[in-house]
């Protein structure tokens, strides 16, 4: 195998920090798909952080998928993130956030927003950038 084969198997580019999220024809309109990121330093200890990627209107947009009222994931539950409306629904509180902004439009986060990621498309495969945090993160 191929050391491009072979990173491409472990999810990563021969880019620092890239993660990949799937190919694009994957994900479809008005849908969303989680993906892994690395851990990041908590006040106590290593926290496992995930992504969660969708396509809205033809736009792929990408954010950490934690809520910023509580901290928990935004598809917590049954894994559902679209409510009836097209706004992004957080499951465990009922927050909704606009999609291509991640703006909190209703609920108990109102004008508060989800962290975007850095998403680009290479080869017909969608890929995610993050950014190595200075400092630790609050522990959920």
């Amino acid at each position: 195998m191929s050391r491009a084969e072979a990173e491409d198997a472990a999810g990563q580019d021969s880019r620092a920090g890239d993660r990949r999220i799937c190919a694009a024809s994957e994900l479809v309109e008005g849908r969303s798909r989680r993906f892994d990121l690395a851990p990041v330093q908590g006040m106590f200890g290593p926290m496992p952080m995930e992504g969660v990627a969708l396509r809205v209107q033809g736009q792929v947009r990408a954010y950490l998928n934690l809520c910023p009222h509580r901290g928990q994931p935004l598809d917590l539950g049954d894994g559902r993130l679209f409510a009836r409306d097209g706004t992004l629904e957080c499951q465990a509180h009922g927050a909704h956030f606009e999609p291509l902004t991640g703006a909190c439009v209703r609920g108990p986060c109102e004008g508060r927003a989800l962290t975007p990621l850095r998403v680009e498309e290479r080869a017909g495969i969608l890929w995610v950038t993050v950014e190595p945090r200075e400092e630790p993160v609050d522990d959920p």
